[in-house]
C-alpha cells in the first residue's frame, strides 16, 4: 500500500460527497481512505455509508471518543500505507495530485524519516478569500495538516496529537520545523483547494474576539510541544520554539511592543503581531489577498 489519506468528518453533509469522492477517484498509485465520523448528527454518516458502498478503498468508522484530533489519532492508528496524508471533509484534492506527491518522495529508503509537502490553493465565494495559492514561493510546500505525506517513521513521532487541542496544524506544523533528522521534500504540487467558509473550525472570516478565542487555545500546542519533545530537540529547535512560546505569551496579554521585542524571526513576529489585538486583525483581514501565502 502506498499511501493512506485519513480524513475527519463532522456534520459535513454539505460538502462531503465531493470532498471524499476527489480523494477515492485518485489514479497512479495504490492507496486507502479512511474516514472517521466525528459522531455527526446530520446526513453525513449516510452519505459516507453510500460512498463506501461503491469503493472498495474507503473505509468508514466511527470516532470512538470525541474531537478532531482523536479522530485523527483513530484514523491514523488504522492507516497501513507507507505515507499516509490527513485531509478534511469540506475540501477538494485535485485530480492526479496525490500519485504526484508520492512520486516525490518514493525513491527514499523506507526506514528513513520522510516528509513531503505540497501547495494549497484557497476557494471561498468571498472574493478576497478565494484563489490564494499558499504558500507563494516557488518550490516551498504548505505547513498546513492537510500538507505533510508522511513517512511510518514521522508518523510515528507526530502522533498522536493531544486530544485536549482543538486541532492537529500547529502541532504538526511544529514537528516538520523543528523534529532534527527529518528529510522534508518541497514541492509546487497543489495538493488541497481548501474550503474558506463559516464552517471551518477557525479562519479569519471570524470577528476578532472569536478568533482570538480559538487561536489561543491552538496555540497552547506550543508549550505542549516543547514539553513533550524538547529533549528529542537540537539545541536551536529547542531554543526557536522557547522563542515562540514568548512571543504568543506577549501576543495573549495584548502587547504590540512585547511582539516586537520577541526573540522570534520577523514571519512569526510578524504573523503574531497581525493577530494581537482587534486593529491589527482588521488590518490583516483588509489585506488578505496581499498578505496570504507568505
Amino acid at each position: 500500500m502506498d499511501v493512506s489519506v485519513v480524513i475527519a468528518v463532522k456534520n459535513e453533509e454539505v460538502h462531503v460527497e465531493s470532498a471524499v469522492t476527489s480523494v477515492v477517484e485518485q489514479v497512479g498509485l495504490t492507496f486507502e481512505v479512511i474516514v472517521v465520523d466525528d459522531g455527526s448528527t446530520d446526513r453525513t454518516s449516510e452519505i459516507l455509508s453510500a460512498l463506501a458502498g461503491r469503493h472498495a478503498h474507503l473505509r468508514v468508522v466511527r470516532n470512538p471518543k470525541a474531537g478532531k484530533c482523536s479522530a485523527f489519532n483513530h484514523g491514523i492508528s488504522l492507516a497501513t500505507g507507507r505515507f499516509v496524508c490527513i485531509f478534511a471533509g469540506d475540501d477538494i484534492m485535485p485530480a492526479g495530485s496525490l500519485a504526484a506527491r508520492f512520486a516525490k518522495v518514493k525513491d527514499y529508503p523506507v526506514d528513513e524519516p520522510v516528509v513531503g509537502l505540497c501547495k494549497l490553493v484557497t476557494m471561498s465565494e468571498v472574493k478576497r478569500f478565494d484563489g490564494h495559492l499558499v504558500p507563494r514561493k516557488p518550490g516551498v510546500g504548505a505547513l498546513s495538516g492537510v500538507s505533510p505525506l508522511m513517512s511510518q517513521q514521522v508518523l510515528h513521532k507526530i502522533f498522536p496529537v493531544p486530544e485536549m487541542l482543538p486541532n492537529e496544524d500547529t502541532w504538526m506544523e511544529l514537528a516538520v520545523l523543528h523534529y532534527p533528522g527529518w528529510t522534508v521534500v518541497h514541492s509546487d504540487i497543489v495538493g488541497c483547494a481548501w474550503r474558506v467558509h463559516q464552517g471551518n473550525s477557525i479562519n479569519m472570516m471570524s470577528a476578532f474576539p472569536e478568533y482570538n478565542r480559538k487561536i489561543t487555545i491552538r496555540l497552547r500546542a506550543y508549550g505542549l510541544f516543547l514539553a513533550q519533545h524538547g529533549a528529542d530537540l537540537r539545541p536551536a529547535g529547542r531554543s526557536e520554539l522557547q522563542a515562540k512560546v514568548q512571543c504568543e505569551e506577549q501576543r495573549v496579554k495584548g502587547s504590540v511592543i512585547g511582539v516586537l521585542r520577541s526573540p522570534v524571526g520577523w514571519v512569526d513576529r510578524l504573523r503574531a503581531l497581525s493577530i494581537t489585538n482587534g486593529f491589527m486583525y482588521g488590518v490583516r483581514r483588509r489585506l488578505y489577498g496581499l498578505l496570504s501565502g507568505w
